[in-house]
């Protein structure tokens, strides 16, 4: 699914620029691919799915490391 259209950026070119960069900073990875520097319409949203990917990642992180501590 497009997330900016005026740039062609989709939500997999979105994750793959999360996971290129070691701190996820949302304004970095879009200012990197240049979402919202044209219209601006898919600015919030992009934002927000750049935040439900984060809150995932923490969320299976956080659930790798209960296990892990349990199963020792």
């Amino acid at each position: 699914m497009y997330v900016c259209i005026c740039h062609a950026i989709t939500e997999e070119k979105l994750k793959e620029a999360m996971k290129d960069t070691s701190t996820v900073n949302s304004r970095d990875v879009l200012k990197r691919l240049g979402v919202g520097e044209s219209c601006g319409i898919c600015l919030i949203e992009a934002i927000n799915r750049i935040e439900t990917m984060t809150h995932s990642n923490e969320t299976v992180f956080s659930a790798q490391i209960n296990s892990s501590t349990v199963s020792k």
